[in-house]
């Protein structure tokens, strides 16, 4: 019985200590995803100047995959301005991707105004570090 307990005992506390561990994947994940913002971001706007729909249908859907990586991550840890920045950005790109396709091009740069203020807000809250010297989160 106590050989019982004692296992038990052991396995809730190695699921607790794993239940705790940040996950090393997770972070690369959301480091690799916020990598492709700019790539993007960029591409992006070459195709909404080019009124090139299906480019930017495609930009689109990319930044709200990666606006979703960075809102699962962010939840993850708690922080609910950073939560609530990626939710913006997740929610203009999908508006963007829309107005693409409706062929409403003038109303598209509000839009990535919204990315681009999201991205802002929340690298001031929550990155530091130098771009020689590397970021890290904070």
């Amino acid at each position: 019985m106590k050989l019982l307990k004692l296992s038990v005992v052991l396995t809730l506390t190695a699921l607790s200590v794993l239940a705790a561990t940040p996950r090393a994947f997770d972070q690369a994940a959301f480091e690799a995803a916020m990598k492709t913002i700019m790539p993007t971001n960029g591409s992006l706007r070459k195709n909404v100047t080019e009124k090139n729909a299906d480019g930017a249908k495609s930009d689109a859907a990319k930044l709200e995959a990666i606006f979703k990586t960075s809102e699962d991550f962010w939840k993850e840890h708690k922080a609910q301005d950073a939560v609530d920045f990626s939710v913006t950005g997740k929610n203009a790109a999908a508006a963007i991707g829309k107005l693409a396709a409706a062929g409403e091009w003038d109303k598209i740069p509000a839009e990535q105004q919204k990315i681009q203020g999201t991205c802002m807000g929340c690298h001031t809250a929550h990155r530091e570090g130098s771009r020689e010297a590397g970021y890290k989160i904070k």
